[in-house]
């Protein structure tokens, strides 16, 4: 199991099992190659007797989009197997419209590989064929059980643990002549397999990494009154009770109404995506979508003059808080912004009028449910490269995937060389500044933003040290070494 072979598409297509038979349709890559080399990945040594059973199915119900130590471990197991691949995990809560996904939780993983390239389709074809095989002791599904994996969906079709009679099945229709075309290629799972492990296999501590048989471990319960969980504690050996969904009741404004959705999320510094656009609004940040320390001191500021404890999280209290503030029966149906104790206008710095200020947040606002990729094309593509300041041809290249790469290590971020919502925030992130001219005296949260660009101290003064600092960056970026933040600077801190 653990040797390289060489075969033909049609061998490999054999080789793999019956299920691949179920995977062709009118979506698939129809090109053969001469000869591809399928390697299949090597279980660890030293794997106990006993094992877990087929996962059971546990919907994500929670949100705190952190790579999870099980998923990280399976997407280095897959990447070292097949040097040149790459994968992701975690997604910003909310980027799906608030649908359920064990992305937001980190139990997800994308791995790249796609149909249309023989060499891709063939390694994926021999990863599923591996998970889903017998083991020497005669048990069905031993890799998949071993790493906890809960359903796999790839090339049109999905599989899940949970009903292992069922074999594959269609999903979404993407099997249809339909929905043949390349541009739903990501959506039909053509261009990548996709793995949600069970709780205890996102967290690492299932037998294929600990040599023993883990517990059943069901995750984050929600309560009755929110529609989400808070993050992950410790391990839950108790199946989650159920409850209706929590609705909006009539009359309420659109912004009570995403709230509700949103209910019950844990929203603390760091995190990212609609849910903390909401947030911000309600308390009178800028909508960015990004958390950091202005909004988190403007949110304790919300949670002290309602008489919540002021923890700059959004926890159950702020939540109830929240809610009653935005509901139409509430005590005002206009969210009301808490003014923040320290002005964001600096000296020797120009204001940002409002009005630009929110057009340069909402740069790239457009795209951020576009997915891009390597092979993907047009004219989102060239507004890609031309924010990355690289050629802007419209075909997202090695090159391209170079730079993304590139810029997601600098902004830390999953480097997995694919642009999805952080990527597309993260480059729209300094676009409200770009009329703020900073300079040495100048003091506040904007001089803040500049530092942690810069990585050096954010106390919020530009003094000597952090004048410095912008010389260099502007001679490494070939910009008027002055020492002064002005437009080009900003621009070129993406």
């Amino acid at each position: 199991m653990n040797r390289s072979v060489v075969a033909s598409i049609v061998g490999v297509v054999l080789a793999v099992g019956a299920w691949t038979g179920q995977l062709t349709s009118a979506g698939a890559a129809t090109s053969v190659a001469a000869a591809v080399v399928v390697k299949l990945p090597t279980a660890p040594a030293g794997l106990p007797s006993g094992i877990e059973p087929l996962a059971t199915y546990v919907p994500a119900d929670s949100c705190d989009a952190l790579d999870k130590p099980g998923s990280t471990a399976l997407g280095q197991f897959l990447k070292a197997t097949y040097p040149g691949s790459s994968y992701g995990i975690s997604r910003s809560c909310g980027t799906d419209a608030m649908s359920t996904t064990e992305h937001y939780e980190g139990r997800a993983v994308d791995w790249m590989s796609s149909v249309r390239v023989p060499q891709q389709k063939a390694n994926a074809e021999a990863v599923i064929a591996w998970l889903l095989a017998k083991d020497k002791a005669g048990n069905s599904y031993a890799n998949a059980r071993r790493l906890g994996v809960m359903y796999l969906i790839w090339n049109n079709r999905i599989w899940g643990a949970y009903r292992p009679a069922d074999g594959w099945r269609s999903y979404q229709s993407c099997d249809t002549a339909a929905k043949a075309a390349v541009g739903l290629d990501t959506s039909c799972h053509r261009d990548h397999v996709h793995l949600s492990l069970s709780w205890e296999g996102a967290m690492g501590g299932t037998s294929f990494w600990t040599k023993k048989v883990a517990a059943p471990d069901y995750g984050p319960c929600r309560v009755a009154e929110f529609n989400w969980a808070a993050s992950r504690g410790s391990a839950n050996p108790t199946p989650c009770p159920s409850a209706p969904p929590v609705r909006a009741e009539a009359g309420s404004s659109a912004l009570h109404a995403s709230l509700v959705r949103s209910s019950g999320l844990t929203v603390t510094r760091g995190s990212s995506g609609p849910v903390v656009v909401l947030i911000q609004t309600l308390v009178g940040a800028t909508p960015d979508g990004a958390f950091g320390a202005l909004t988190e001191t403007m949110l304790r500021a919300f949670q002290k003059a309602r008489g919540v404890p002021a923890t700059g999280v959004v926890d159950y209290p702020t939540w109830r808080a929240v809610l009653r503030v935005t509901a139409p029966n509430g005590s005002a149906k206009v969210p009301v912004a808490v003014p923040l104790a320290v002005p964001l206008a600096v000296p020797l710095a120009a204001k940002v009028p409002a009005k630009k200020a929110a057009a340069a947040v909402g740069k790239y606002a457009r795209y951020e449910r576009v997915v891009l990729r390597r092979g993907s094309t047009g004219t989102v593509v060239k507004v890609l490269q031309s924010a990355l300041r690289t050629r802007a041809d419209g075909k997202f290249g090695p090159g391209t995937q170079a730079k993304v790469r590139a810029y997601q290590k600098a902004h830390r971020l999953t480097r997995n060389g694919v642009v999805t919502t952080p990527v597309w925030r993260a480059l729209g992130k300094y676009a409200r500044y770009e009329r703020v001219v900073l300079r040495r005296g100048s003091t506040g949260a904007v001089v803040k933003v500049l530092q942690s660009a810069l990585r050096t101290p954010a106390d919020g003064s530009f003094g000597p040290a952090t004048e410095a600092k912008v010389r260099a960056f502007q001679k490494a970026r070939r910009l008027t070494r002055n020492g002064v933040v002005t437009a080009p600077v900003w621009r070129a801190l993406i």
